[in-house]
């Protein structure tokens, strides 16, 4: 079972489960959820999760089913007034249907938003509403996960939530295949950019998503999705680019988790010739294994402060 893999191989504590919904396109306010999964099957998932000692961070998505080639979730926009309520009525039923089944299921970390970059920026106001009333649902820590691109550092209701999350899909290197001294340099400035926003809010950060295909060249682009025709297949620098993270992260104070992107149910995907962001059956799960062996540092920021 790939949980039991999870907890048992990869000794992780924390996993991410992911509900959908999704938009018709970007400026229309309809958002329509319930079957993707269906909530028997999600609410087994976390049944599962806590049986194992995995502790659980619920985390709805949107998606597009029209988008153009430069249209995702980031860009949403409304024409009016009245629509842009119609969209925070509808996504908000949304995000509260599941913010209430997170305090049933004893669900330890609710994320409130998936990459919303135009809304979080632009609706303040409207964000701290809805944070707010899933606040009233849900009795545990909050997050937001802001894309790492001009996102993260943009966002106006961190004092809100408990942690300041980041989708992390940050270049480490600028050419295709680099050495581990690169992107542990790539990952340094990365650090050194987050923490400055860090210092400013006063919040753990936690990167709610980060990953990288295993192609040449994912250290440069690691925000691209596969397509079927890819650079070739390059299990090591997913390998080094799992392990500059590792190290440039993981004694930071204010550094509280991370989320790799991603792990499939299904043990059979993965693999030394799949070029996909799984690292299952690949170098990069030996160092998922190895580094979540590793004792936490006890000066960890306390995310209750």
């Amino acid at each position: 079972m790939s949980l039991e893999h999870v907890r048992g191989q990869l000794h992780a504590e924390w996993i991410a489960l992911n509900p959908f919904a999704y938009q018709p396109a970007i400026n229309d306010p309809s958002v329509f959820y319930g079957d993707d999964p269906p909530d028997a099957h999600l609410v087994h998932a976390i049944e599962e999760a806590r049986r194992l000692g995995l502790k659980v961070m619920l985390k709805p998505h949107v998606w597009l089913r029209r988008a153009n080639a430069d249209e995702w979730r980031g860009v949403i926009d409304m024409d009016t007034e009245a629509e842009w309520q119609a969209w925070f009525t509808s996504y908000g039923k949304f995000i509260l249907h599941y913010a209430a089944m997170a305090e049933r299921e004893h669900v330890a970390l609710f994320c409130v938003g998936v990459e919303l970059s135009r809304t979080a920026i632009e609706r303040e106001a409207d964000w701290r509403s809805l944070i707010d009333q899933v606040r009233e649902r849900y009795s545990g820590p909050i997050v937001y996960a802001a894309n790492w691109w001009e996102g993260y550092d943009r966002v106006p209701f961190w004092d809100a939530v408990d942690y300041i999350g980041i989708n992390a899909f940050f270049p480490l290197a600028d050419s295709a295949d680099p050495s581990l001294a690169e992107l542990r340099s790539g990952a340094k400035e990365v650090a050194d950019g987050i923490e400055v926003v860090q210092r400013a809010v006063d919040k753990p950060v936690i990167f709610t998503e980060v990953g990288f295909k295993s192609v040449t060249g994912t250290s440069v682009r690691p925000w691209k999705w596969p397509r079927r025709f890819e650079p070739a297949v390059n299990v090591e620098e997913q390998s080094r680019c799992y392990q500059a993270i590792f190290e440039t992260f993981w004694s930071k104070p204010w550094f509280y988790g991370l989320y790799w992107w991603k792990w499939y149910s299904d043990l059979d995907r993965g693999g030394i010739s799949d070029g996909d962001f799984t690292p299952r059956r690949k170098p990069a799960e030996h160092v998922l294994s190895e580094w979540y062996r590793k004792p936490v540092r006890s000066d960890r920021m306390n995310p209750a402060q």
